[in-house]
C-alpha cells in the first residue's frame, strides 16, 4: 500500500514538472482514480456491503454495486472535464488533480482492507 502511495506522488511529481498546463498531471489522476476503482470494485465483488445503496438484494456487492460506482465516477470525470474545458488553467488542473489523487489514495486503502475480508457465503 505504501509502495502504491509513494508510486502516485512520484507519478504525479514528474508529470508536474514536465507540464506546465498541469493537463498531463490531471489525466494521470483520473487514470489513478479509475485504476483505484476498478481495485475496489474487484476486491469487493461477492462480500457482505455494508453500504445499502451498492448491495444487491442478498447484501452483497455485485452488478448493482458496481453499475452506481462506475456512474458516480464518470459523473466526476465529466463535471471536471466540463469545469476545465471553459476556461482551462494549470492551477485548476493542479486542484483536481491533487483532489483525485487524493481519492485515488483512499479508495486504494479501502481496496486494500476489502483484500483481508472473507467471501460472503
Amino acid at each position: 500500500m505504501q509502495k502504491l502511495l509513494l508510486f502516485f506522488a512520484l507519478t504525479g511529481c514528474v508529470l508536474q514538472a514536465q507540464d506546465k498546463a498541469g493537463l498531463t498531471f490531471w489525466r494521470a489522476s483520473v487514470t489513478a482514480l479509475a485504476a483505484a476503482n476498478v481495485m475496489d470494485v474487484q476486491s469487493s465483488w461477492g462480500k457482505h456491503e455494508l453500504n445499502p445503496t451498492l448491495s444487491n438484494s442478498s447484501g452483497n456487492f455485485g452488478a448493482q454495486g458496481a453499475l452506481i460506482k462506475l456512474g458516480l465516477q464518470g459523473s466526476l470525470v465529466g463535471i471536471e472535464y466540463l469545469i476545465t474545458r471553459r476556461r482551462p488553467s494549470a492551477r485548476l488542473y493542479r486542484a483536481l488533480g491533487f483532489i483525485n489523487f487524493g481519492a485515488a489514495a483512499g479508495i486504494a486503502g479501502v481496496a486494500a482492507h476489502n483484500y483481508g475480508v472473507p467471501q460472503a457465503r
